[in-house]
């Protein structure tokens, strides 16, 4: 039974990655806007009622690791060394959100330029990918901090400035089409607070 399992979510993963590969693919060569959700079903061999089972829009494929990337920075930040300030743990822990675009420089120069140029994939950006983040740096310097983030105000501003640090060196990362380094950005960014 558990090799079922096993083997199921091992399907699923693949045909997510290939929806992925086939969206990047097509939005690359096309545009955002002349990719349909069926175009990337038939490059990626599925039906288009299988893409919607995995991602409800072309913006959700377009960042289809998200959550796995916001999980990895709520983890970093939680096993800084306790001693850290708050803003030091976000700011070290950015470094582990850059690589993770570091490593895949074509896919986040993607999603820069069509949210430079598509008003709903930056819309989504902000609305669900930067949101899903802020809410896992919240999550993580309130616990941190041995607080509740509804009474105290100090895990949601730390947020907020960090969401705005990887902003500002997506950007100037992006612009330099790779040249500088977005983890110094991106830590940088947010240490100039203290």
């Amino acid at each position: 039974m558990t090799e079922d399992v096993g083997r199921r979510e091992r399907k699923k993963q693949h045909t997510r990655d290939e929806l992925i590969a086939a969206a990047t693919r097509l939005f690359t060569e096309r545009g955002f806007d002349e990719t349909t959700t069926a175009d990337i079903a038939e490059a990626a061999d599925v039906s288009q009622r299988t893409f919607f089972r995995h991602f409800a829009s072309k913006e959700a494929v377009l960042y289809g690791d998200d959550d796995v990337i916001a999980d990895a920075f709520y983890d970093a930040i939680i096993s800084r060394p306790a001693r850290e300030t708050p803003i030091a743990a976000v700011a070290a822990a950015l470094r582990t959100l850059a690589e993770q675009y570091v490593g895949a420089p074509e896919r986040t120069f993607l999603q820069g330029q069509l949210a430079a140029r598509y008003p709903s994939v930056s819309a989504y950006s902000r609305a669900v990918v930067q949101r899903g983040l802020e809410r896992k740096v919240v999550e993580a310097v309130a616990l941190r901090m041995n607080i509740d983030p509804l009474d105290d105000s100090r895990p949601e501003v730390i947020a907020g400035a960090a969401m705005s640090a990887l902003r500002f060196a997506l950007r100037k990362w992006v612009a330099s089409k790779g040249k500088s380094d977005l983890l110094d950005l991106a830590a940088n960014a947010l240490t100039s607070l203290s």
